[in-house]
């Protein structure tokens, strides 16, 4: 991959869209042009503990030795890595969405019944600027720049936060964001060593991938803008050089995050959750100001074989997805599990409310009241039909499957599950034959993201551990909660404190040492 520092996430929408929404001004979807968040029905109650703190600043760079309640495992060997938006504040100005902020990244080491903790923030070009100058001087995906439309015409100035996922791919660990490139850095230090431009022809590339474990490809998915979208899908080797990369155009302007892959195919879910670019190119609205939830448009699903060719296109009841947990092939099914939402209220407004996201930034509470309910798709390649199940109608985020049988058939399935919307509260592990489950949930008052697979080393799959990251909300500390994968209602085997409260962090992965 070859470096690229200069590449910025104005590349989410590329530059030709300028043109096509100049020339679609009437055209239907296009024609509002006041800010989406005019006229919200705001809310005035306070969020309660466990979750403002989530929206938080952190300072700068950590490295300690954490406190462990409980006992860790003594063959838990090997690194968690997590990401996500640290910064949300410079100056008197503040990010307007939870999901937005430079990115952070964390770093927990295990060996031999002892844990290590270090954190520091991916050095973009922006970030340093923006340090430097200690204001916002970029736009972002829910924060324009300052200074009004004019400074933020074509969606104004914008550059990665490498702030969503982290991949530990080679002898490097990448940081990606929602947009080309990703930033690498060393695994041991969490120095920034540099940006990685990912596929050719600077294409939009989503901060979602699969690592495949039979083959040991890197797959990796994006989406470009224009009159209409197209699909990206680019597969490196597990050095991180380029295999492949497929377009697939003529796709309608939705925006989506995660993707499916089986051992043939990439998988979209592209919910109707509409790009509408007229503000957005006129400097007047966000990225995520200019999506709207169209329902009765359904949802496409998009097949593509990995080695490219042409896509099969399949319907869906509209449900707004987040994260994917696994695809795999039956005969010539596809079954594809997802959490989604029948509305994304937590995220943009729906009926005229303010959703949680944004609302928690100035302390309010906001609409998050839909479930991410857990959904089967099988998709019949040979009849071209696709059914939905809906596999459990509670509260659910964070799918992970234990990375061995990604691609491939997946018995079990682990969530953050329970709590208030994206909000969870509690670890779930689902028999996505039987339906069968384990749950543990902390409580109203604890805070429980994404649960990391870490396997063990006797071979068998679902064997190993869930590593999740945790808020307190009495004492305001962050802590790591370690589970038995197989045991998950008997609770935690250690609480890993750290020494204040985190922000949210968005996803993780585990990387067994050598």
């Amino acid at each position: 991959m070859n470096d690229h520092t200069d590449t910025t996430r104005r590349d989410l929408l590329k530059a030709g869209m300028a043109g096509t929404a100049l020339a679609s001004l009437g055209a239907a979807g296009c024609s509002r042009s006041q800010p989406v968040a005019e006229g919200l029905q705001r809310e005035t109650a306070p969020p309660p503990d466990w979750i403002l703190p989530l929206a938080r600043s952190v300072e700068g760079p950590a490295a300690y030795t954490p406190e462990v309640e409980g006992t860790l495992p003594a063959d838990l060997a090997g690194t968690l890595y997590r990401n996500g938006p640290g910064r949300f504040d410079r100056g008197q100005r503040r990010k307007k969405h939870l999901l937005d902020g430079d990115g952070f990244v964390q770093r927990l080491h295990f060996a031999e019944g002892r844990v290590h903790f270090r954190a520091a923030f991916v050095q973009t070009p922006k970030f340093e600027r923006e340090e430097a100058a200690d204001r916002f001087l970029y736009s972002t995906w829910t924060t324009p720049r300052p200074g009004g439309p004019l400074r933020n015409l074509g969606g104004g100035p914008m550059q990665s936060q490498a702030g969503i996922t982290v991949y530990p791919v080679g002898d490097r660990v990448y940081a990606l964001d929602e947009g080309n490139p990703a930033w690498s850095l060393d695994p041991d230090t969490l120095a920034t060593l540099g940006s990685h431009q990912l596929g050719e022809g600077n294409i939009g590339i989503k901060a979602h991938s699969k690592l495949d474990p039979v083959s040991g490809e890197w797959l990796l998915a994006g989406q470009d803008f224009g009159r209409v979208s197209s699909l990206n899908t680019v597969i490196h080797d597990q050095a991180g050089d380029l295999l492949h990369q497929h377009r697939v155009s003529d796709q309608p302007l939705r925006y989506f995050h995660d993707f499916l892959a089986t051992e043939h195919y990439y998988v979209f879910v592209l919910h109707p959750c509409v790009l509408n670019p007229f503000g957005f190119l006129f400097g007047m609205r966000s990225v995520v100001d200019s999506l709207e939830w169209q329902p009765e448009l359904g949802n496409r699903v998009v097949v593509v074989p990995r080695s490219g060719g042409e896509p099969r296109n399949f319907e869906a009841t509209g449900a707004f997805m987040w994260h994917a947990l696994n695809a795999h092939e039956r005969g010539d099914e596809i079954v594809a599990d997802i959490v989604a939402y029948d509305h994304p209220d937590h995220f943009i407004p729906i009926n005229g409310r303010e959703p949680l996201l944004s609302a928690l930034m100035e302390g309010r509470m906001g609409a998050a009241e839909e479930p991410g309910r857990i959904r089967r798709y099988v998709i019949n390649l040979r009849t071209g039909q696709l059914r939905e199940e809906i596999l459990h109608n509670g509260n659910h985020e964070f799918p992970f499957v234990d990375p061995r049988t990604a691609t491939l058939r997946h018995r079990v399935g682990y969530f953050a599950w329970s709590g208030i919307g994206t909000m969870n509260t509690g670890i779930k592990r689902m028999d996505m034959d039987s339906g069968a489950e384990q749950v543990f949930d902390f409580g109203p008052g604890t805070h429980v993201g994404e649960p990391v697979f870490a396997a063990d080393s006797s071979d068998q799959t679902d064997a190993g551990w869930l590593l999740a990251q945790c808020l307190d909300g009495a004492s305001g500390r962050a802590f790591y909660a370690v589970f038995d994968a197989r045991q998950v209602a008997a609770g935690p085997l250690a609480r890993i404190w750290l020494q204040d409260a985190l922000p949210i962090s968005f996803h993780g992965w585990w990387q067994p040492l050598a």
